[in-house]
């Protein structure tokens, strides 16, 4: 049976115009850079005595590890889909789409998440420091917040849709104004001190700097840092993370993919953990470590001494005290950038995975449909925006997100079902591999440097899966949430099954898209 029979056509449509360094910065947004400074927060109070800039730097060669495994992989079917062309064609097109399709509703999920950090985290405590207390609060209301998000994704929709290299156009100029704002807030902290900071914070909230760090220390806090509580810390630090290997799904619109993908990927482990690092480590200086994790404590574990006009003190908030409102303000609105760039990144990543399973004819193929103009899979576009403003609707009226509580345990399950088929990739796709560049087919001894690495992922992921399961981070296990993870996966196998049962009344069987990588 002819190719053309069995892909949707002999061309994927994409072209390779997205740089290496285009690719790093689209890896860097995913992770959301800066968004340390709420999950900070929530790894000072579930570890008390965690040291924040230690756990980052720790996070690191993890992180590293992990990414040249999926850089690696990647060099051998370097195509738009990720891992799930992986998956699907070295242990059956069921399981990857099943992975590809937990990680769709993962993706899109944390996006309608991060909408209300924008309104009611960047947007209302702006206008409110500058006086519009009426306008902070509508920015802030559930009402606005959809209206906001629809506008947003309308807006990611239209930046999108004129192709790869417009969408990292928009990634760099948020990326920019990001690193702009964060070095006014390394800057301001680390030259103003702790013993500043504690003048301007006494004397702005009616709260004692000092009387926070000895409340917290009689109510359970330890009041130093703790070698233990650190390396339990390191998996809360290490979910920062997840996202650095984002470019695997964008493979096929790469430039140089062989080599840009060791570039995106290493380079932005290490930007993203320098960050991370300097970030923490001039909140510590500026604001006093020791004080950050008291009043972290002290907020999340609802303590009475915890008086601030705001639910938990995020770094960006405890900013206000270390500086004027101009700054302040400024300040707030390049963090939000981060925000909306990570939405951004969510949104074209999800366009890729639908566009790679109607390639596949798992969905309707009308939806790898490319704009002739722009290289662009329009229909698939189309499809996720609805299905965003659809799920975003559900985020804000329906308790739907909490039911995403273990998404980095189901995330885990994933990566590791990926090494997996790294691991027999070489054995069952062996037409594949002995094409496959070099680098993939390199050993150490007769184990293939790749396998080594699956191995390697495998461990790492099984440690943070079991750690995100911990009491310390979830409490105690939900039943009901733990099957919704699992039922996310089952969905994905049972659309898959309704595909292939459809495909063989048509005469051409589903599987035999996974015979071979699609087309570039």
């Amino acid at each position: 049976m002819e190719k053309k029979e069995v892909f949707v056509r002999k061309a994927s449509g994409l072209v390779r115009n997205i740089s290496a360094w285009d690719a790093m910065v689209l890896n860097i947004m995913v992770m959301a850079p800066t968004a340390i400074f709420v999950y900070g927060v929530w790894a000072s109070a579930l570890y008390p005595g965690a040291d924040l800039p230690m756990t980052a730097l720790l996070a690191v060669p993890l992180s590293i590890i992990v990414g040249l495994f999926y850089a690696v992989y990647s060099a051998a079917m370097p195509r738009s889909g990720g891992d799930y062309i992986w998956i699907s064609r070295t242990l059956h097109p069921a399981i990857g789409f099943m992975c590809n399709f937990f990680l769709f509703m993962v993706l899109l999920s944390v996006a309608g998440s991060y909408v209300p950090w924008f309104t009611q985290w960047a947007l209302a405590p702006i206008l409110e420091a500058l006086g519009y207390t009426e306008l902070a609060s509508f920015a802030a209301s559930t009402e606005f917040t959809f209206i906001f998000a629809v506008i947003y994704y309308l807006i990611c929709a239209a930046i999108i849709s004129r192709g790869a290299k417009a969408s990292t156009i928009a990634l760099w100029i948020f990326f920019i104004l990001v690193l702009v704002g964060f070095a006014v807030y390394v800057a301001t902290l680390l030259s103003l001190g702790p013993e500043n900071f504690a003048v301007n914070f006494s004397a702005q909230t009616g709260m004692n700097y000092q009387a926070v760090i000895e409340t917290a220390k009689d109510a359970g806090y330890p009041g130093e840092f703790l070698i233990d509580a650190t390396l339990l810390g390191l998996a809360f630090t290490y979910i920062n993370f997840l996202g650095f290997n984002s470019t695997i799904y964008v493979a096929g619109e790469i430039k140089d993919v062989q080599k840009s993908q060791f570039i995106a990927i290493i380079g932005a482990v290490i930007i993203f953990g320098l960050i991370s690092w300097l970030g923490y480590y001039a909140t510590y200086a500026g604001m006093g470590g020791i004080f950050v994790g008291a009043i972290s404590y002290l907020a999340e574990t609802g303590h009475s001494a915890y008086t601030l006009p705001f639910a938990e003190p995020f770094f960006p908030f405890l900013f206000r005290y270390a500086t004027n409102t101009t700054i302040y303000c400024f300040y707030l609105f390049t963090w939000s950038m981060m925000i909306l760039a990570a939405i951004l990144t969510y949104i074209m990543l999800t366009v890729r995975f639908v566009f790679a399973w109607s390639f596949d004819r798992v969905i309707p193929t009308a939806l790898s449909k490319v704009d002739r103009r722009y290289n662009s899979p329009y229909m698939a576009l189309i499809f996720v925006t609805i299905i965003a403003i659809i799920l975003q609707a559900a985020w804000l009226w329906t308790p739907l997100l909490s039911y995403f509580a273990y998404i980095v345990f189901g995330w885990m399950i994933l990566q590791i079902i990926a090494s997996i088929s790294a691991i027999v990739f070489p054995y069952r796709r062996k037409d594949i591999y002995e094409k496959a560049p070099a680098i993939v087919r390199k050993k150490i001894g007769p184990i293939p440097v790749l396998t080594l690495l699956a191995i390697l992922s495998i461990i790492i992921a099984a440690w943070l899966g079991y750690a995100s399961l911990s009491p310390t981070m979830v409490g105690a296990i939900d039943p009901i949430i733990l099957a919704f993870t699992f039922g996310l996966y089952a969905l994905g196998l049972v659309i898959y099954f309704i595909s292939s049962m459809y495909h063989k009344k048509t005469g051409i069987p589903l599987e035999l898209s996974f015979k071979e990588i699609p087309p570039e």
